[in-house]
């Protein structure tokens, strides 16, 4: 198990060190030039692959770095935990030849194998949605636009406004 973790955080790593960058193109009156983004969105995936958070530090969102290390973290911990107490239970099913005592140690099997899934569900799931943010995060990054709602009451009266958006 663990040599498979290293042998992905070392793929991860080298894949990281070849530089995958978009070009894009800048148009300023009759000339165009090429200008590179800030962040390559394929270097913040593989980073956010690799380790948990690296994608969202190297796009400088540090609070947020810090939230998906620490999901990540904990679900794979707890995955690893439980994962273990699975096989102890298998082993310990193995191990006795009395009928009843089988049935009910294969029950706790079961509930430990079902905690174990819905964890590495969630370390699927909390990767996933870290190298998406990762991606998003790094293409945006030149995207520089305040959406900041303006709070001025209108002058000449009151007024109400309903807003519906899908």
């Amino acid at each position: 198990m663990r040599r498979y973790v290293l042998l992905i955080f070392l793929i991860g790593l080298l894949t990281i060190t070849a530089s995958i960058s978009a070009d894009s193109l800048s148009v300023q009156g009759d000339s165009v030039r090429r200008i590179k983004p800030k962040r390559a969105p394929m270097g913040a995936l593989l980073r956010s692959v690799a380790v948990p958070g690296w994608g969202q530090c190297y796009n400088h969102k540090y609070v947020k770095s810090a939230v998906v290390f620490g999901a990540e973290t904990f679900f794979i911990v707890k995955a690893v935990h439980w994962w273990k107490k699975t096989e102890d239970q298998y082993n310990s099913i193995q191990q006795t030849n009395d009928q009843s005592q089988q049935y009910t140690r294969y029950n706790i099997y079961r509930s430990y194998r079902t905690s174990r899934d819905d964890y590495l569900w969630a370390v699927g799931l909390t990767v996933f949605l870290s190298m998406f943010d990762a991606y998003v995060d790094a293409h945006l990054a030149g995207f520089d636009v305040d959406i900041t709602p303006d709070f001025e009451a209108p002058k000449g009266g009151a007024s109400i406004k309903l807003s519906l958006r899908f």
